[in-house]
């Protein structure tokens, strides 16, 4: 497809094109829902660009660590290197592959330590997080499938790769599991956004994405044909790490469930714990009423 575009005298790969598209239209779209719903939404921009920063470092890191014989050898040899140069050729070589659940993980890790600093309720940030996840991978999987990486089975009435910088993925019509991997994000974003804005299952959307997204990953990997993902005992990477997030994701809703409510303490100024607590509060009672009457 369009693995490389060029501008100019510089080559920029059509995936990072997509992904920047991605990056720019998830933050100016979640601070625009951040305004509407009452939330701060410089802290949401903190967030995502805290998220997106440990989603790039934990998906080399995960591409890493599956790369493992190269990087045992990388890191036994590091005395051999001659020059900086020298250590990012062979760095690149171990750390250039990105998986898609390391940077998950390491955008959750990153932007749930930003959220626990702070002395709001973390609940609704956490909301619009899920929200941010689907959206922004629904363009990153668009550059998967311009890149050619990521690339399905055979199929007699696929797309055929011809310069996908994955030797694997050319000459070969395969069938386009990035694309259906898009609108399943996209249409994944469009359920929990709907779920946001009626206040439905608030405090609990990240959990549902963790929930739904792990079901059809799982499945579509069976149409996925890049080797380079690593498998134990017959699956995926990606399919053993979806079965832990799902398994973690629902027990975490059973114990929400069942826990109890615990009072939240009145701050000592009277102000509201966040803004969106703003717009339900009740005016302070001026004593001059006897009796009120329940809403």
């Amino acid at each position: 497809m369009l693995p490389d575009l060029v501008i100019g005298q510089k080559v920029i790969s059509a995936y990072m094109i997509m992904a920047l598209i991605g990056v720019f239209v998830t933050m100016f779209y979640l601070m625009h829902l951040a305004r509407k719903y009452g939330l701060d939404d410089m802290r949401v921009l903190v967030m995502v660009l805290l998220g997106f920063t440990g989603a790039l470092v934990g998906s080399h890191m995960l591409g890493g660590l599956l790369n493992y014989d190269a990087m045992i050898y990388f890191f036994g040899n590091l005395g051999h290197i001659s020059s900086f140069q020298d250590f990012l050729d062979k760095a690149t070589l171990v750390f250039g592959n990105s998986v898609f659940y390391g940077g998950l993980i390491g955008a959750l890790i990153v932007g749930f330590i930003y959220l626990k600093r702070t002395e709001w309720n973390i609940r609704p940030y956490m909301d619009i997080a899920a929200l941010a996840v689907p959206l922004f991978h629904g363009f990153g999987r668009i550059g998967c499938f311009l890149s050619g990486c990521c690339y399905g089975v055979p199929w007699a009435c696929g797309v055929t790769y011809h310069y996908s910088q994955a030797p694997g993925a050319n000459d070969v019509a395969r069938f386009p599991v990035q694309l259906v991997e898009a609108v399943l994000n996209f249409g994944l974003f469009f359920f929990l956004r709907w779920l946001f804005t009626r206040k439905k299952a608030s405090g609990k959307l990240m959990y549902l994405y963790l929930i739904v997204y792990p079901i059809y990953r799982f499945l579509l990997e069976f149409l996925r044909d890049d080797s380079y993902r690593g498998f134990f005992l017959g699956l995926s990477t990606s399919q053993l790490i979806s079965l832990i997030l799902l398994v973690f994701s629902c027990g975490m809703l059973v114990l929400e469930h069942f826990r109890k409510p615990v009072p939240k303490k009145a701050p000592a100024n009277g102000a509201p714990e966040d803004p969106a607590a703003a717009e339900t509060q009740e005016p302070a009672s001026d004593g001059t009423d006897e009796t009120k009457t329940a809403d």
